[in-house]
């Protein structure tokens, strides 16, 4: 096989991953996220909103993520930044498609848009297509639970229940690189 083979077939398969491999970074970093939901989710089912420094938190989550993604594609000489760049552009479109002013998908506020692409930055694309089904389907199944008239209701509960699934996944399905990378 040429040389040029062996990256497409290398990157495809980085992009068709399910399991997850985590560095040491990363585990800090979901440790971190998974206890910022834990209060947001608990402020938005009390006030329907979450404060506004979460929302900053998010971001710069998420963009520290994208920097920590392009340092280590660089750092391995861009052998496999196809699967960085799709996993982004997903967690782009899927987060444009959700917020309130597109409505494709959902219709929610900037800070659960942010959220959303905060959990889905440390996942693989496949991964990021499962947890916005799983928000779906989520939503679907919480919303009821959680909507008290007609009104606005909690959506954070969604994205903390979809986080831990969909990364419950990728931690518990074998793969040929699963790791917990120290």
């Amino acid at each position: 096989m040429s040389e040029g083979v062996l990256l497409v077939s290398a990157w495809v398969e980085e992009t068709l991953q399910v399991s997850l491999a985590l560095t040491q970074w990363q585990l800090l970093g979901l440790a971190f996220l998974l206890g910022s939901f834990a209060v947001a989710t608990l402020s938005d089912i009390k006030r329907l909103s979450a404060q506004r420094e979460f929302l900053e938190i998010w971001v710069l989550f998420t963009v520290g993520v994208l920097a920590y993604d392009v340092f280590t594609s660089w750092r391995s000489g861009w052998a496999l930044w196809q699967t960085d760049a799709i996993k982004w552009g997903l967690i782009a479109l899927l987060g444009v498609l959700s917020w309130e002013r597109v409505g494709v998908l959902f219709s929610l506020a900037r800070a659960d848009v942010w959220a959303c692409a905060a959990a889905a930055a440390l996942l693989s694309p496949v991964l990021v297509v499962a947890f916005w089904v799983v928000l779906k389907g989520g939503a679907l199944v919480l919303r009821p639970l959680l909507q008290k008239g007609r009104g606005p209701w909690p959506f954070m509960p969604v994205v903390s229940v979809a986080t831990v699934l969909v990364l419950g996944v990728g931690v518990l399905v074998p793969g040929p690189t699963f790791s917990l990378v120290p």
